[in-house]
């Protein structure tokens, strides 16, 4: 086949691709913030949520001059298997790329798919998990 034949073919065959469906699930929203700092989110399953190893799903935001001025920034995982999950998120304000704990827990601002905090102790993984058999793109998470 020649190079002219090949060109003239491509176009047919690229909207066929566009078809073919994406394995997984997409999961997104928003998180807001009010520090300086990457965010680092993470989608966790309960087996990743009791562990202290890094989760596959895990994305870091940098947070910009525009996204200090929103307060907040879109985010998005694809692929997602079907399963539970729940969303965790932290700030990194000393830039040292991990959450920093004080005395009486995190002292960088987090954040769970919650909309309220539990009283003196973390969350547990059935307080911020959901299922996942469908898109899910309405995850809202405040960091403080």
């Amino acid at each position: 086949m020649d190079r002219k034949s090949m060109i003239a073919i491509v176009p047919f065959i690229v909207p066929v691709l566009s078809w073919i469906p994406a394995e997984g699930f997409v999961v997104g929203g928003e998180i807001s913030f009010a520090k300086t700092g990457d965010l680092f989110i993470q989608l966790v399953n309960e087996e990743e949520f009791n562990n202290d190893r890094t989760p596959p799903f895990t994305l870091i935001l940098r947070v910009g001059p525009e996204e200090m001025k929103k307060g907040k920034a879109p985010f998005q995982f694809g692929g997602v298997p079907k399963g539970t999950y729940g969303v965790r998120c932290f700030q990194d304000v000393n830039g040292n790329q991990k959450l920093d704990w004080g005395l009486f827990g995190p002292s960088e601002p987090w954040g769970v798919n919650r909309p309220k905090r539990p009283a003196f102790r973390g969350p547990k993984f059935e307080e911020i998990s959901f299922p996942v058999d469908r898109d899910i793109i309405h995850i809202q998470v405040e960091v403080k």
